[in-house]
């Protein structure tokens, strides 16, 4: 029975540690308005916006881009079947979606999250996932968002 006890009690602790030993170390991504934290394995692509500041970042399995400024998808477009939350990051109102949807070719899944910001300026995190374990990445990604204090 002790033996049950100290397994039920370290065994989501050490599914956690095999989680973050798959991801490895972290990096800090800063820009002026914004940083945010990837796994170390991703590297910045050449992605940029038109009308606003994007940026992307990809590793296998999972691309990563944002939209910063006017112009950032609110989920316009998204399938029916999205799952929406109502979420805080950084102490900030935010809307995060996640659905089964090959929006990007190869990739199984979508995630974003949406937070309106001053005025009309917005940032939308997106995330195009091969297998709900990205989405998961994602998410993770997403909650490190921090935006500069003025």
């Amino acid at each position: 029975m002790r033996t049950l006890t100290v397994l039920a009690v370290f065994a989501p602790a050490l599914v956690l540690t095999v989680s973050a030993q798959d991801e490895g170390q972290w990096k800090k991504i800063e820009n002026g308005s914004f940083s945010f934290s990837v796994p170390a394995s991703f590297k910045k692509t050449d992605a940029q916006g038109t009308d606003s500041f994007v940026e992307e970042y990809v590793a296998d399995g999972i691309q990563v881009r944002f939209d910063y400024g006017m112009y950032s998808n609110n989920f316009l477009g998204w399938p029916k079947n999205t799952k929406f939350e109502n979420v805080k990051i950084d102490g900030k109102a935010a809307r995060l979606g996640t659905a089964k949807w090959e929006r990007d070719k190869g990739f199984a899944y979508s995630t974003q999250v949406h937070i309106r910001l001053d005025g009309e300026v917005a940032l939308s995190m997106f995330a195009a996932c091969k297998s709900e374990k990205e989405v998961a990445v994602a998410r993770k990604i997403f909650v490190t968002i921090a935006f500069k204090r003025k």
